[in-house]
């Protein structure tokens, strides 16, 4: 391993806190790291593919992305099934060697692994592979909802240097040849990940992008308070084309971090962007057509009409981006789009362009919620307890924002953490964690980030959730709990401060005083360690007990009841009204009241196989959304 690798997982060790962790399982998160934040931005990610493990041989991360995000539970596939009626799904299995060589006998392990996975072979796989083993089947089994096949790529990471050696070439294309005989894939890619190409990433996470474009066409705007300098124009395709991929020619996702909405996929809006490109007699219209691009850049260096950008955002086109890129090829000097470049950095004045660009489009409430008061209030409060070492954390609203900053990653929390250790440790739902965020947002959306409500059960509950995950790094829990970390929080409250929570609004000195309870124990943490344990020999002797299958205990409201039945009690009952089969929803009337639930048979089918008859009985949870209430958790009562 050379000096300048060694120097940078030195750096990445120190940055996330990896003291504990030997080399070779270091090199590993380290690859996983690079190569998550290529594929999907978002802080947490990086925990959520490490998969290696002594019954994972040559498997040692996988992400299944999910219409653009990655997803690790059913719930979160039928969440998109329902949200899109589309999957677009992307497999990307990781291998990693520390080896200073591309070894023929490990790749070939890491592709017959890779088939093993897929064909539900006899490798005994760890749980957490299992687990994700059935959520390929799950998504397989939704295929209906795919317009293509799911991608597969195959990253091996060495720290040595790639050189097309033909051996390793007939294996992989061997390997290859037998995956596409599956008849599963859209098309199967394998990525060599040499040393330089991991320095080049990792060089890529750690610096600020800078992309020069050639603007040719624009108009200087007028002074505009905040804003340092801002310009309208008209832009090649070419040149966005250009900004938006990496040296390998792949999207760069961390550009739309700030963008509120995701790609959706070839729907009618997008399949019309697709359709006025391949038209090449429309082609000199699509600056007409298309509502344009929005960059919000933090620094601008400007000469002639060459102008490089740094620090740069998409808050708007997001969309037409995608496209753009999908379609590079077809690309010719006609397609032109309209673009306005701001550069500022100021936070509420880029909110308010992120706010006021996509005021014209439908986008979903989760996309608007970083720019809430609240949360600048929220993030302000962290920073209230950073003086001592052993209470600090800093809540990230926004993408790379504490980039540059004293901050370690180890301690930073983002949103999407921020609400499941919330609503796991103080709303009692540490099995709803698993679903997609913005469904979480949406159901909890009278629970959470209210302008009343006090700081200290978030605080408390990030707090809770970054020391529990520190306990697992340095493995002083053991690493089969992990998947229990929400249920081991909620634990920690009662445990510590007792079962009834105060009422969560800002001045309420016993909410104060309740979560002081639980944070004189966390800023313990000889304290906060033995009664983590305690709780997860508690927790194990439920496992062994419980008549969920164990790996995916964790998902089920059941074992939450078997593990704490006395914080459970709020779930509703209810009977069938309503069904139509061919369409896949219905209707349950809650009990002793006149109210309706909307079921999804993608819930339904979980608790009840075949005809669902009227007056079928059903316990389930209410998660609000855009249907208005909808029954989830479903379990069968008759």
């Amino acid at each position: 391993m050379d000096r300048i690798i060694e120097s940078f997982i030195e750096d990445f060790k120190t940055e996330f806190n990896y003291s504990g962790v030997d080399k070779s399982k270091l090199f590993e998160h380290f690859v996983n790291y690079v190569l998550v934040s290529k594929i999907y931005p978002d802080r947490s990610s990086v925990d959520k593919i490490n998969v290696g493990g002594t019954r994972n041989p040559g498997i040692d991360g996988l992400a299944i992305m999910v219409n653009n995000h990655l997803a690790t539970s059913q719930e979160e596939i039928d969440y998109f099934i329902q949200d899109a009626d589309l999957l677009d799904i992307e497999f990307s299995f990781i291998q990693s060697k520390t080896s200073d060589s591309f070894e023929l006998g490990s790749i070939n392990t890491f592709i017959a692994s890779v088939k093993e996975f897929f064909r539900d072979g006899e490798l005994k796989f760890e749980d957490e592979l299992l687990n994700l083993r059935d959520l390929k089947n799950y998504i397989y089994k939704n295929s209906i909802k795919m317009e293509k096949s799911p991608s597969l790529k195959l990253y091996y990471a060495t720290t040595g240097k790639w050189v097309e050696d033909q051996n390793l070439q007939t294996i992989i294309n061997s390997g290859i040849k037998d995956l596409n005989q599956f008849d599963l894939f859209f098309e199967i890619k394998f990525i060599p990940v040499d040393a330089d190409k991991l320095k080049s990433l990792y060089r890529e996470i750690k610096n600020k992008i800078t992309k020069e474009i050639i603007f040719e066409k624009h108009t200087i705007l007028p002074k505009i308070d905040k804003i340092t300098e801002s310009y309208l124009g008209i832009l090649p395709a070419s040149e966005l084309i250009k900004i938006t991929s990496d040296e390998d020619g792949e999207i760069i996702k961390t550009i739309f971090y700030d963008n509120v909405r995701d790609f959706q996929g070839y729907n009618k809006v997008n399949s019309g962007i697709k359709k006025s490109i391949e038209t090449k007699t429309a082609n000199d219209k699509f600056v007409l057509l298309n509502n344009g691009i929005t960059i919000v850049a933090k620094g601008l260096n400007k000469v002639g009409s060459a102008f490089k950008i740094s620090e740069f955002q998409i808050v708007n086109g997001c969309q037409t981006s995608h496209v753009l890129h999908h379609l590079k090829k077809d690309i010719n000097d006609k397609v032109l789009l309209p673009l306005k470049l701001i550069v500022t950095d100021d936070d509420d004045t880029i909110n308010d362009i992120i706010r006021a660009t996509n005021s014209q489009t439908e986008v979903k409430n989760e996309a608007f919620e970083i720019l809430k008061p609240f949360h600048k209030k929220l993030e302000e409060f962290y920073l209230t307890f950073d003086k001592e070492e052993n209470k600090k954390l800093y809540y990230e609203r926004r993408s790379r924002q504490f980039f540059g900053s004293k901050a370690k990653s180890e301690k930073i929390i983002g949103l999407s953490s921020q609400i499941a250790s919330f609503i796991a440790m103080f709303l009692n739902e540490p099995q709803s964690t698993q679903r997609y965020f913005g469904e979480l947002l949406s159901s909890y959306n009278n629970r959470l980030f209210q302008d009343n409500h006090s700081f200290w059960p978030y605080y408390t509950s990030g707090i809770a959730l970054n020391i529990i995950e520190e306990f697992f790094r340095d493995y002083e829990l053991n690493p089969t709990s992990k998947r229990f970390k929400y249920h081991l929080l909620l634990m920690f409250r009662i445990q510590v401060a007792g079962e009834k929570v105060p009422i969560n609004v800002s001045g309420n000195k016993e909410m104060e005083k309740y979560c002081n309870k639980i944070l004189e124990a966390l800023w313990d943490r000889t304290k906060a360690l033995e009664i983590f344990k305690s709780l997860e020999a508690k927790l194990q002797s439920v496992l062994n007990k419980t008549t969920q299958l164990p790996r995916q205990a964790h998902l089920t409201r059941a074992f939450t009841e078997e593990l704490l039945p006395a914080i459970t009690a709020n779930k509703k009952v209810g009977k069938i009204t309503y069904y139509n089969s061919l369409k896949g929803f219905g209707f349950v009337r809650i009990d002793h009241t006149e109210d309706d639930a909307f079921v999804h048979y993608t819930e339904l089918e979980k608790a009840h196989k075949g005809i669902v008859p009227i007056g079928l009985q059903l316990s389930f949870d209410i998660f609000e959304s855009h249907k208005g209430q909808q029954a989830k958790n479903i379990e069968r009562l008759n």
